[in-house]
Order: structure tokens, then C-alpha cells, then sequence
């Protein structure tokens, strides 16, 4: 975020605004574009971050309130309108490709969140999984009452996954060690150290607990 966008920010949230906050407004809008970026480059669905998206709609809010007592002659509530917009462009994308993603791997989202401790689907993402599996099994059942015999049990057995072993560009927020290279030729690997703010292309499977713990982000 450069300092044009951090002196918007300020100029249009209050400090008590932020009274309840442990970031700064800057530091909010660069989180939520860090865990939009992580999500839209991430093969599987990454744990949600429903906290920081409810503080960002709030600030939003706040936003639109100061930038509305503005005259309308003012020519900075134009820009700060564009910020406030794509501030919420990016909160609207990020939840857009979660959605899509539990579309496309709803059964293996819902399987995998059971056998978690902590859950990667928010309650309201829970429940649009839950839906949304409701709605294709009923369409598989009308299909077999017209096409007998079509292998519905496998669509439930053999469910789509994320391919975990694709390739990811990242970069290191801080300094990271033993990081496994998957060379895809079975134990031959390679352990390496990352330096803060080096960037490399790699396997996802070697670093996404990495990605979710904030040591690596996705580029």
C-alpha cells in the first residue's frame, strides 16, 4: 500500500473510528487485500478470515459516512470515492472466489472442515455448502429417474479436489527455514531456507501451512 492510499484512509476514517482495531485503517485494507491475493492464487480453500472481513465492511461504512459530510464541490470526495470503491470490490472478490471454490469442491470442503478443529468455512459459508450439496444430490437423483444406471455413487466417492501440487509464485514476509521442494520424484526433495522478501516459484503442497500461518503470501 503506498502512502497516497494511506494518507485517503486517514483522511476519511476517524480515529475513533478505529478505537476497537489493534491496526491501523492502512494496515486493515492491507491485510484484506493480502488474504484476497493468498485466496485468489491458492489452490484449495484457505481458513476464512471472517473477522477481518466484518472489520473492513465496518470501516467501509464509516467511510461512506465521512466521505457523505463532504460538500459536494470538494473535488477529494471523488478520490476518496474510488478508494471506498475499490476497497469493497476487493471484499466482494474474495468472498466471490470462496464461493466458487466450495462450488467446485463442496464435497471435499465439507469432508475435510468435519475433520478439522478449527473449521475453514464460516457459519454462513457452512451452511451455503450444505445447500448447495442438498441441491446437487437432488439433481443427480431426478437424473437417474430418467437415465438409469448412471454411476451417481462415484460422483459421490470420487469428488473433485484441489490439485495441491500446483505451482505458486510467494513471497517471504519473513525469514522461513527447512522449506521442502517437492521435485515430484517420489523422496527427492530439497530442504531450503527463504529470506525475508525473496520471492520463488514452488509447489504449494511444501509451503501452504506456511501461507496460512503468514510466513509466505502469495504474489
Amino acid at each position: 500500500m503506498d502512502e497516497d492510499t494511506d494518507d485517503i484512509l486517514n483522511n476519511i476514517i476517524d480515529d475513533d473510528d478505529d478505537a476497537n482495531i489493534q491496526m491501523t485503517p492502512a494496515e486493515l485494507i492491507q491485510k484484506m487485500e493480502e488474504i484476497w491475493i493468498n485466496e485468489k492464487f491458492a489452490p484449495e480453500l484457505l481458513p476464512h478470515e471472517q473477522e477481518i472481513v466484518d472489520l473492513v465492511l465496518s470501516q467501509i461504512s464509516a467511510m461512506e459516512d465521512n466521505v457523505e459530510t463532504l460538500p459536494s464541490a470538494d473535488f477529494k470526495k471523488g478520490f476518496y470515492q474510488l478508494e471506498i470503491d475499490r476497497i469493497r470490490f476487493v471484499v466482494t472478490s474474495y468472498l466471490r472466489q470462496r464461493l466458487e471454490k466450495i462450488e467446485t469442491y463442496v464435497l471435499h470442503v465439507l469432508k475435510e472442515d468435519e475433520e478439522r478443529e478449527e473449521a475453514y468455512l464460516s457459519e454462513a459459508e457452512q451452511q451455503f455448502a450444505l445447500k448447495y450439496k442438498e441441491a446437487l444430490e437432488e439433481h443427480f437423483d431426478n437424473a437417474t429417474m430418467f437415465y438409469p444406471g448412471l454411476p451417481f455413487e462415484d460422483w459421490k466417492s470420487n469428488f473433485v479436489r484441489p490439485n495441491m501440487n500446483s505451482f505458486v509464485f510467494l513471497k517471504a514476509k519473513s525469514n522461513v527455514e527447512g522449506v521442502v521442494v517437492d521435485r515430484g520424484q517420489g523422496d527427492d526433495n530439497e530442504i531450503v531456507d527463504i529470506k525475508a522478501g525473496s520471492q520463488m516459484l514452488i509447489s504449494y503442497k511444501g509451503v501452504s501451512d506456511l501461507i496460512k500461518k503468514g510466513d509466505l503470501r502469495l504474489i
